[in-house]
C-alpha cells in the first residue's frame, strides 16, 4: 500500500474558514462540494468535513480541487502554509462568526436551506 502524505499546516483551519465564511452546514458544504466539475465523482460525507477541519484527516487530491474550484482560488492557496486565504472568505468568516454570537431571534418557521440558496450565497460573496 502507498504511504499517505503528512498533514499540510493551517489546511485544516482554512477549510473551516471557508464554510464559515459561505455559513454553510458541514453536510451543506458537502452539496457544494460534489456540484462541482471534478474529473469522478466524490465520495464525502458531513463526518468527512468535521474530520478535516479538526485535523484529524487529510482530504483527498480531489476534494482540495473541490474546495478550490468552489472558492474560486488557487489550490496552491489551501496547500500552502505561508500563504493566507482571500480577504473576502476571512472577512465573511469573522462576520457569521459575529452575527452567531448574538442572541437568538424570536422563533420562525425553520426553513431548511437548499442547495440553490447555498449556491446563490457563494455567487453573490464571490461578486463581492
Amino acid at each position: 500500500m502507498g504511504s499517505s502524505r503528512p498533514l499540510t499546516a493551517r489546511l485544516a483551519e482554512k477549510l473551516l474558514t471557508i464554510r464559515t465564511s459561505f455559513d454553510l452546514s458541514q453536510a451543506q458544504m458537502v452539496e457544494l462540494l460534489k456540484s462541482q466539475e471534478l474529473p469522478e465523482p466524490l465520495r464525502l460525507y458531513a463526518g468527512n468535513i468535521s474530520r478535516f477541519e479538526q485535523s484529524l484527516r487529510e482530504p483527498p487530491l480531489l476534494v482540495l480541487l473541490a474546495y478550490a474550484r468552489a472558492t474560486n482560488i488557487s489550490i496552491d492557496v489551501l496547500i500552502d502554509a505561508r500563504l493566507d486565504l482571500p480577504q473576502r472568505l476571512i472577512a465573511n468568516a469573522s462576520l457569521t462568526k459575529t452575527q452567531k454570537s448574538r442572541p437568538a431571534a424570536p422563533a420562525r418557521t425553520a426553513k431548511r436551506k437548499t442547495k440553490a440558496t447555498a449556491k446563490k450565497r457563494i455567487r453573490n460573496r464571490r461578486a463581492e
